[in-house]
């Protein structure tokens, strides 16, 4: 099971038995050394007493050295577990009280570790040599004889009841164990009530997110995330935050998918589109074609005339528009790169300008500029922004008719500039106008017109929308229309759009 409640719960069980462990060990320690420094002093005191009893102690072992052992044995009568010895200054026993009669000289004990510790820390207990039992070690404690002043030897005690390797009794084992034991299972069950509720409080919201991620996974990504179905997105915290970010991707997820769906779907149209709009010349051409090449004997030099200049023309119509297509792929390719640079764009537009100038005086057409001095400098690719407002141009000249008027204006609207091309043609259909901008589309009245490929509007946009703007239009039918591209002043969303 790797659930992260079970991970939890088992990390704290596992931190309860490891803090039983180290909890039994401490309270059996600190009872260790407890009771050694209560044997300690209670050793201490009873060989202080002694002596105090004793004034004389040595001078009694030296007037009855054979029975002194008697004398000690009446001290310890009352306390069989405790050993009481006479050394002398290098540590052989003299008398004891124990019935093994090692008295005489025949054992010498190790003063060092008591001399030791009274010299660095009187107080600590000490642990030496017991001399009824050669090679063990028991708590001791020593003080010395004086004999007028004069240190003559050291009368000792040794405490068996307190072995170092069991240096506690049962009862006190017991009593570390079951208060360790008893104190960390409580610790333990304490931690694992609030583990649980902790982890309760955290899995709540992620379950809910969870369920909240299932149900976009279901609907692919098609279904609108309103706020109600991302659990917790108010909360200010960790889980707050991460609710915020699911929505957040969510939509943005919900977004790319609805572009590249539309993206699909306008190739789709494109590859028909293509097809169809390149079908209908080609046909032309190669009827024309055939027609010069089988009839070409029957036919008179002005019809054969005829017959190529068609042709040419429907060649011209082919080259355009597989530039154009060409083109617009080049600025929807996600590798494009413009190249911006500030400028004036009073004088771009007027280049442009006057490039039609020709082509409306042929049409018998008026065409104008007209923009207010003093427009501030924007950072524009001129090559992307020449092509856009020479397709509104090329288009407004096409369908205004002889002796109409085609006027360009730049204006500035609050933190926006707008190129406006408008003319006094037909005008485009109410019906027509929210789609004369997409790729392909031409409306009933351009359908026939040569030269026209459907995709000069769609390459206005897009340029538009590559320097941070929009391309639009406003249109009465009967009255002529207005295409408009708008662009921003800010120089930040200019450079971000179009680097």
């Amino acid at each position: 099971m790797r659930s992260l409640r079970f991970r939890v719960l088992a990390l704290v069980a596992g931190f309860g038995f490891v803090m039983a462990v180290l909890l039994a060990a401490i309270m059996f320690n600190s009872v260790r050394g407890y009771y050694m420094d209560l044997i300690y002093e209670k050793s201490t005191s009873f060989v202080d007493r002694i002596l105090e009893v004793e004034p004389n102690l040595w001078r009694s072992y030296q007037a009855n050295a054979s029975g002194f052992g008697e004398r000690l044995r009446e001290f310890t009568l009352y306390s069989p577990n405790t050993g009481l010895y006479l050394l002398d200054n290098e540590g052989y026993v003299l008398a004891s009280a124990g019935s093994n009669r090692i008295d005489g000289g025949a054992v010498r004990v190790d003063l060092d570790p008591i001399r030791e510790t009274m010299l660095l820390s009187p107080d600590a207990p000490v642990v030496s040599d017991d001399p009824d039992r050669p090679g063990e070690h028991c708590l001791v404690a020593a003080r010395p004889v004086f004999d007028d002043k004069l240190q003559v030897g050291w009368l000792y005690v040794v405490s068996r009841a307190s072995d170092p390797d069991s240096v506690a009794p049962d009862l006190f084992k017991s009593y570390a164990v079951r208060t360790a034991v008893t104190v960390s299972l409580t610790t333990l069950s304490i931690g694992v009530l609030l583990t649980i509720m902790m982890i309760t409080l955290l899995t709540r919201p992620l379950i809910a997110l969870t369920r909240a991620v299932e149900n976009v996974k279901a609907s692919d990504f098609s279904i609108e995330l309103e706020s109600s179905r991302v659990p917790y997105v108010d909360r200010d915290d960790e889980i707050g935050r991460l609710s915020r970010t699911f929505r957040d991707t969510f939509e943005r997820l919900r977004t790319e998918t609805h572009r590249v769906q539309q993206t699909d779907a306008r190739r789709r149209e494109m590859v028909a589109s293509v097809s169809h709009d390149l079908r209908t010349p080609l046909t032309a051409l190669i009827g024309q074609l055939e027609t010069i090449r089988l009839k070409s004997d029957a036919l008179s030099s002005e019809d054969q005339k005829a017959l190529y200049v068609r042709a040419v023309q429907n060649a011209e119509q082919l080259r355009k528009l597989t530039d154009a297509l060409a083109e617009l792929g080049r600025l929807d390719s996600p590798d494009f790169q413009a190249h911006p640079e500030p400028m004036a764009l009073g004088e771009l537009v007027d280049d442009v300008v006057q490039r039609f100038a020709t082509q409306a005086a042929a049409a018998n057409l008026t065409l104008s500029l007209d923009y207010p001095d003093g427009l501030p400098l924007l950072r524009l690719d001129a090559a992307l922004l020449e092509r856009a407002l020479a397709n509104l141009l090329d288009n407004a000249l096409r369908v205004t008719p002889s002796g109409g008027k085609v006027i360009v204006q730049i204006a500035q609207h609050g933190q926006t500039l707008h190129i406006e091309v408008s003319d006094t043609g037909p005008g485009v259909a109410l019906e027509e106008q929210a789609r004369v901008f997409d790729r392909f589309y031409q409306g009933a009245r351009h359908r026939d017109q040569r030269g026209s490929s459907g995709l000069g509007l769609a390459i206005v946009r897009r340029v538009a929308e590559l320097h941070g703007g929009e391309a639009g239009l406003q249109s009465q039918p009967g009255k002529g229309s207005t295409f408009f591209i708008k662009l921003p002043l800010e120089s930040k969303s200019s450079q971000a759009s179009i680097a």
